[in-house]
């Protein structure tokens, strides 16, 4: 028997629209409209950082096209002031969209190999594995041949593949309501965690904003300008993100794989946002700083 192939995902748009709602007070706003797009791929733009270099008048229309022209850098404060376009609160709205969305899910998606029991899923296959240990087993016992076919005959019969896609889709039928509100408390926990992140993020900026200035040293060259405050403003956000809140997510994951109600469902199985995945969502705040800068 199998599973159906149309079963519902774990996190669906409207478990994000509810996060989305809780987190930034929608159900006490009635002019808040939440729209969910999904997890796209954001483009790649090495000139998006270019409206903040005219605005700062680095260069001019007839030296874009010029080889060799080197600018200033930006200083501190204007490096300051791009950094707390993501403390508005509409475009964390779109930031929040993104994390619950995609980054969410990387923690939420490992919950649905515990769902995955049709045929060829994880527990289906250690069950026909377990079958097939026991057929072994039954030479060890050193029966007569007759015996043992007999033996291996029966549980042959007994143990069916379609017997054990049975058990394996009962189990998943049983667990579903299990894992469905762990990965929603899952998907709580990675909301609420990096909104009390941004909401350090005003008291950080200029104080990263500094160290970003200190890292460059004389002009550089005109192309490399956006490439390279791309680089420098990512990977500060990613690395304040992880300081910020990597550890208390471990925790606070770890604490309620722990809880009573899911005793025995994860188990040691230890769920994170690996290191990456910061780089990644830090790509998706630098498209917030070059379209609003």
């Amino acid at each position: 028997m199998e599973l159906d192939a149309n079963s519902s995902p774990l996190i669906s748009p409207a478990d994000v629209e509810h996060e989305l709602l809780v987190l930034f007070g929608g159900d006490k706003n009635s002019n808040l409209v939440v729209r969910v797009q999904g997890a796209a791929q954001p483009e790649d733009r090495s000139d998006a950082f270019q409206a903040l270099l005219q605005s700062l008048a680095l260069y001019n229309p007839t030296a874009v096209e010029t080889h060799g022209v080197t600018v200033d850098p930006p200083d501190a404060r204007t490096i300051t002031r791009a950094l707390l376009v993501i403390a508005d609160k509409k475009l964390q709205h779109r930031l929040f969209e993104y994390i619950l969305s995609t980054f969410g899910r990387k923690l939420v998606d490992p919950l649905a190999e515990i769902l995955d029991s049709g045929r060829g899923g994880p527990l289906y296959a250690r069950m026909k594995a377990l079958r097939s240990q026991l057929l072994g087993g039954v030479q060890d016992l050193r029966l007569t041949l007759e015996t043992r076919a007999m033996l291996e005959a029966d549980l042959g019969k007994f143990l069916s593949d379609d017997y054990l896609a049975m058990l394996a889709e009962h189990e998943e039928q049983t667990q579903r309501p299990r894992v469905k509100k762990l990965a929603q408390e899952v998907l709580h926990l990675v909301g609420v965690t990096f909104q009390r992140a941004f909401q350090r993020w005003p008291e950080h900026a200029e104080h990263i904003g500094h160290s970003i200035s200190r890292g460059f040293v004389g002009r550089i060259q005109l192309g490399e300008h956006p490439v390279l405050i791309r680089r420098r403003i990512t990977q500060a956000i990613a690395e304040f993100l992880w300081v910020e809140t990597s550890s208390d997510l471990r925790g606070a994951v770890a604490q309620l794989f722990g809880e009573r109600a899911y005793s025995g469902l994860v188990g040691s199985q230890e769920i994170e946002l690996a290191r990456p995945v910061y780089n990644e969502f830090a790509e998706a705040c630098w498209q917030l700083v070059a379209e609003y800068c």
